[in-house]
């Protein structure tokens, strides 16, 4: 990243020739200021440190709610294991531990209150909702960001996956599995960006909706609930819980390390070693470079025809699995999966075998939603791939008739809510 800087108009809409020079509400185009940020595709980051801590040696479950804490009667009551259900299955267990701790976002006060149903409340959920739009809308490299609109949102516009996205930050919101954006939401982040883009914006251009939940955190010193605490809290309750809450992803790695370390020291462990996180990286790092796609485009044997991969492929699969981009072009060679899920997308048959085989894959919405971003990039490409999807993944994991029918009609319904927001 370099350092931040003006742009004059000129140069703004050479760098950005979608931008509009003059505005109802602003006037006339006076410049831009240029500042760098990163970018990464945050469901693969979250599922590729689980892949990471099971070759570490954790035990990783996927699907499994905890629906009660278990605690010693010899102890005061301190927290000692979780009670599981298999969703599943619906199979319940007990997992035992020395120190258990809480992180568990948005859902984390429901966590404390099976510890001490009198705890005080500390998540403030705030949503933010998003659109996908053409890539067209913004340019490679370039996003814009409007830090004040009419009504006081914030609203930006940004490069992401051969699309543009487009979005509001924090409004309130509940706490739900399956938050969706209103269709109130998705006409006024088209009308906002409309006053900033010379482009025409139609609602026949977002070709997906949808809305997340992020877990801003009151401030427990605080006697004013609506204090909010921008970064992250570590905290343990008279029973030994430990809850780690609030923060962002740009410090995930030194908000594990605060919150092993309170865990050590609540649990009394003696641990082995210090801690490792600065010198170990995740699942397909190891052999990552950034000419990566290029050894695997020359490597690939494409089985469905003569030729090396498309480069576009090539990048997708190394940006998507890093040096493990490798194994996935190896399954597409052994098992003549080597054809794009959906036109005009570089995903490919031999992903979702190895999502079923390496990434705790177990279903259609596992796939098109958390292993890759499809069906949050264009509904319609998502509903083309979604029976190829069902037919590779029921032959991984020995699917019967009725359940890829039960997948394939769970897989259209999960398409809608990224179609249409709610009234």
């Amino acid at each position: 990243l370099t350092w931040s800087r003006y742009m004059p108009p000129s140069e703004a809409v050479r760098q950005f020739p979608t931008l509009r020079t003059e505005n109802v509400h602003e006037g006339t185009l006076k410049g831009s200021i240029v500042y760098y940020d990163g970018q990464f595709n945050d469901a693969r980051l979250c599922l590729l440190l689980a892949c990471t801590a099971a070759e570490e040696g954790a035990a990783v479950a996927n699907y499994a709610e905890v629906v009660d804490l278990v605690k010693r009667d010899d102890e005061g009551g301190r927290v000692a294991g979780a009670v599981v259900r298999d969703k599943a299955t619906g199979r319940t267990f007990e997992v035992r531990a020395k120190q258990v701790v809480n992180a568990c976002g948005p859902f984390s006060d429901a966590v404390r209150k099976m510890s001490d149903p009198e705890a005080r409340s500390l998540v403030a959920p705030s949503s933010g909702v998003h659109i996908t739009l053409p890539d067209y809308y913004s340019v490679e490299g370039f996003g814009m960001i409007v830090p004040k609109t009419k009504d006081g949102r914030v609203v930006f516009l940004l490069p992401w996956e051969g699309h543009t996205i487009a979005g509001t930050t924090d409004s309130e919101s509940e706490i739900t599995f399956n938050p969706r954006p209103s269709e109130k939401d998705i006409e006024f982040i088209l009308e906002a960006i409309e006053d900033y883009l010379s482009v025409k914006v139609r609602r026949t251009d977002v070709s997906s909706a949808w809305s997340g939940i992020r877990p801003l955190i009151s401030n427990p010193e605080s006697s004013n609930t609506s204090d909010l605490v921008r970064d992250h809290l570590i905290m343990s309750d008279k029973n030994g819980l430990v809850t780690i809450c609030g923060g962002k992803w740009t410090t995930y790695r030194l908000m594990a390390e605060q919150g092993v370390d309170r865990a050590i020291l609540e649990g009394g462990l003696s641990p082995e070693r210090k801690c490792q996180t600065n010198n170990l990286r995740v699942v397909g790092g190891d052999g990552y470079h950034i000419a990566l796609h290029t050894e695997v485009a020359q490597e690939y044997t494409v089985p469905h025809r003569p030729g090396a991969i498309d480069t576009r492929v090539a990048k997708h699969l190394t940006s998507a699995y890093g040096d493990r981009a490798k194994v996935v072009t190896r399954i597409a060679e052994d098992n003549k999966l080597g054809q794009r899920l959906a036109r005009g997308h570089p995903q490919i048959e031999a992903e979702v075998a190895y999502a079923a085989r390496y990434e705790y894959c177990t279903g259609v919405e596992d796939f098109l939603a958390r292993r890759t971003r499809l069906a949050f990039l264009d509904v319609r490409a998502a509903e083309q791939a979604l029976p190829r999807v069902v037919q590779i993944m029921g032959k991984e994991l020995g699917w019967g008739w009725f359940r890829k029918r039960r997948e394939l009609k769970q897989g259209r319904e999960l398409l809608k809510t990224f179609a249409k927001g709610t009234e």
